[in-house]
Protein backbone atom coordinates (compact mmCIF):
# COMPACT_ATOMS: atom_id res chain seq x y z
CA UNK A 1 0.00 0.00 0.00
CA UNK A 2 1.29 3.29 -0.71
CA UNK A 3 2.44 5.68 1.83
CA UNK A 4 1.37 9.24 2.06
CA UNK A 5 3.63 10.97 4.41
CA UNK A 6 3.27 14.22 3.02
CA UNK A 7 -0.33 14.44 3.42
CA UNK A 8 -0.20 12.96 6.91
CA UNK A 9 2.30 15.55 7.72
CA UNK A 10 0.51 18.51 6.43
CA UNK A 11 -3.32 17.69 7.73
CA UNK A 12 -2.92 18.31 11.27
CA UNK A 13 -3.74 21.94 11.35
CA UNK A 14 -6.71 21.11 8.88
CA UNK A 15 -8.22 18.78 10.98
CA UNK A 16 -7.82 20.39 14.09
CA UNK A 17 -9.67 23.27 12.71
CA UNK A 18 -6.69 25.69 12.54
CA UNK A 19 -6.76 26.36 8.73
CA UNK A 20 -9.61 25.00 6.23
CA UNK A 21 -9.54 25.08 2.62
CA UNK A 22 -10.41 28.90 2.20
CA UNK A 23 -8.21 30.10 4.72
CA UNK A 24 -4.98 29.30 2.54
CA UNK A 25 -5.87 27.89 -0.89
CA UNK A 26 -2.04 27.59 -1.71
CA UNK A 27 -1.38 25.40 1.32
CA UNK A 28 -4.61 23.86 1.13
CA UNK A 29 -2.91 22.33 -2.93
CA UNK A 30 0.28 21.02 -0.57
CA UNK A 31 -1.43 19.03 1.48
CA UNK A 32 -3.85 17.73 -1.23
CA UNK A 33 -0.92 17.27 -3.69
CA UNK A 34 2.09 16.26 -0.98
CA UNK A 35 2.79 12.43 -2.38
CA UNK A 36 1.95 13.39 -5.71
CA UNK A 37 4.96 12.09 -7.82
CA UNK A 38 4.11 15.55 -10.49
CA UNK A 39 3.60 17.91 -8.16
CA UNK A 40 6.66 20.31 -7.23
CA UNK A 41 5.86 22.98 -5.30
CA UNK A 42 6.76 26.61 -5.86
CA UNK A 43 7.02 25.24 -9.61
CA UNK A 44 3.36 25.09 -11.98
CA UNK A 45 1.67 25.10 -8.54
CA UNK A 46 -1.46 26.71 -10.65
CA UNK A 47 -1.26 23.45 -12.65
CA UNK A 48 -4.04 20.95 -11.32
CA UNK A 49 -4.79 17.44 -12.56
CA UNK A 50 -8.45 15.45 -12.52
CA UNK A 51 -7.49 13.56 -9.15
CA UNK A 52 -7.34 16.70 -7.53
CA UNK A 53 -10.55 18.50 -9.12
CA UNK A 54 -12.29 14.90 -8.03
CA UNK A 55 -11.31 15.17 -4.81
CA UNK A 56 -11.96 18.71 -4.30
CA UNK A 57 -15.48 18.02 -4.77
CA UNK A 58 -15.68 15.38 -2.80
CA UNK A 59 -14.31 17.39 -0.27
CA UNK A 60 -16.63 20.47 -1.10
CA UNK A 61 -19.57 18.04 -1.21
CA UNK A 62 -19.33 16.61 2.32
CA UNK A 63 -18.62 13.13 0.82
CA UNK A 64 -15.64 12.91 2.39
CA UNK A 65 -13.67 14.50 5.12
CA UNK A 66 -10.09 14.90 6.10
CA UNK A 67 -10.29 13.36 9.14
CA UNK A 68 -11.81 10.35 6.93
CA UNK A 69 -8.75 10.51 4.80
CA UNK A 70 -6.18 10.95 7.57
CA UNK A 71 -7.69 7.96 9.36
CA UNK A 72 -7.94 5.76 5.81
CA UNK A 73 -4.77 6.71 5.20
CA UNK A 74 -2.84 6.38 8.07
CA UNK A 75 0.46 4.00 7.20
Amino acid sequence: MARFDGFQSRVGPFVRGELNMNDDPEEFKRLICADCEFFTPGEDEELECGCYHILMRLLENGRVTLEQLSRDLEG
